[in-house]
């Protein structure tokens, strides 16, 4: 979600360096913005495997120095939605209009299969001529479709979540704007 607000960095910088507590408020009702992209994304996550032969896979990576680390890749709904994470970043320089930024991301190795696995462009090869993996792919697409960050998208083209989030970043600013006028005397 591409949320641009400009002019408000004069307050937020304000809060920064005055009051600590009203700048960290502003990162978390960015990330209560966030929480409402977060829960449409975990709403379009199947509840139940999305491949029937999607089965208990590992991966195990070994680094150059012999430590070896093995990630589950199998299919556990409750694993996957919870792997649905908000993260914030502050900007460093607050003064110099720095950005916040707010992102939604699948942190399981599992949902990140699911929401990456066959969305590419391209068309698929010509039979006979494609890569491993390739009929995992195909089954994927026949079943969720061919979307990009399946549930990622799907939720940012839903207009009544990225209306309530946008709600709540405004909410956000505006509070932002009365500590800012507040602490240099202003009156709202």
């Amino acid at each position: 979600m591409k949320v641009r607000v400009t002019g408000e960095q004069r307050a937020v910088a304000v809060l920064k360096a005055f009051d600590k507590d009203v700048f960290k408020g502003i990162d978390k009702g960015l990330k209560l913005a966030g929480d409402v992209l977060r829960d449409e994304v975990r709403v379009k996550t199947p509840s139940g495997s999305p491949l029937s032969n999607w089965g208990r896979w590992n991966a195990t990576k070994v680094t150059r120095k012999g430590v070896s680390t093995t990630k589950d890749l199998s299919y556990n709904a409750t694993k996957v939605r919870t792997g649905i994470k908000v993260n914030t970043t502050q900007p460093k320089k607050v003064s110099t209009g720095g950005i916040f930024r707010v992102a939604v991301a699948t942190m399981s190795p599992a949902g990140a299969m699911y929401a990456m696995a066959g969305s590419n462009k391209k068309p698929p090869p010509a039979p006979g001529t494609g890569y491993r993996g390739q009929s995992f792919a195909n089954n994927l697409n026949n079943r969720a479709g061919r979307k990009y960050a399946r549930g990622l998208n799907e939720a940012m083209k839903n207009n009544a979540v990225v209306a309530r989030a946008k709600e709540k970043v405004a909410a956000v600013i505006r509070d932002a704007e009365r500590a800012a006028d507040r602490i240099l005397g202003g009156r709202r």
